[in-house]
């Protein structure tokens, strides 16, 4: 009864924590140059996009110890794509998987979870390692609920180039880290709406599994944490907005 009555509680801590933190939120800005999807991030749109927040633990912002390695993500878009940058400090640039829809956060990754609609179903998942090695997938619901990934679909023509500053699995150098660019075709993102563009409050999320030792566990460092090791809680994630004016606006 003890057991049962600590677990209770633990999960009680955890919730509150997580209504208390609240949910993190994006202006997502039109580009104002063409992206070329290379890993780089050269583009003045690039550029002038805002910096997100650094990630936390998955179980908090408080919760002990932080990360020790920077994450940050940035986002544009323009008339036919979401364009997705992840920024990753490492010092030690790892990567083992290079088959299409392999389960990738057996390696360091960085993910990305799109909720057009924010209702909780048919919800997508993007996963890539340091290789550019993409898997992703269509959740039904949240595991929770009784959900199930269909890992079969591909989301079509999106793109995805990685940028590493340093060398892949060369522990005698020390790396600064690698940078992740995406574009993600609006017209991919259909399922149980017309056109997600339309939406213009998404919710979304960001993770990184991080592998500090070999025999684990593995880090979660996340956008907005969920008060729990478990992505797939689409109500605890944050929210972009896209607003419909250059990115430059930002300046002015």
């Amino acid at each position: 009864m003890r057991k049962i009555l600590t677990l209770t509680a633990l999960l009680l801590v955890a919730a509150l924590t997580a209504a208390a933190q609240g949910h993190r939120s994006y202006d997502c800005y039109r580009t104002i140059d063409r992206i070329k999807v290379d890993g780089k991030l050269n583009e003045a749109s690039w550029a002038q996009a805002p910096l997100s927040e650094p990630f936390v633990d998955i179980r908090g912002v408080d919760f002990k110890p932080a990360p020790t390695k920077q994450t940050h993500m940035k986002m544009v878009w323009d008339d036919e794509c979401l364009y997705i940058a992840g920024i990753i400090e490492e010092d030690d640039v790892t990567a083992s998987l290079k088959e299409r829809d392999a389960i990738i956060y057996r390696d360091n990754d960085f993910e990305v979870f799109i909720d057009p609609d924010g209702d909780g179903k048919f919800y997508f998942e993007f996963e890539c390692n340091a290789y550019g090695t993409l898997m992703d997938l269509i959740m039904d619901k949240p595991y929770n609920e009784g959900g199930n990934f269909f890992m079969p679909w591909d989301c079509k023509n999106v793109r995805l180039k990685v940028h590493v500053d340093g060398k892949i699995n060369n522990a005698r150098k020390t790396d600064k880290g690698w940078t992740v660019e995406w574009a993600i075709p609006f017209d991919s993102l259909t399922i149980g709406f017309d056109s997600p563009v339309k939406l213009k409050t998404w919710r979304i999320n960001f993770s990184r599994v991080e592998w500090l030792r070999k025999e684990g566990p593995e880090e979660n460092w996340v956008w907005n944490p969920t008060g729990e090791v478990n992505m797939h809680m689409p109500d605890r994630w944050g929210y972009v907005h896209f607003k419909d004016a250059p990115v430059s606006d930002l300046k002015k």
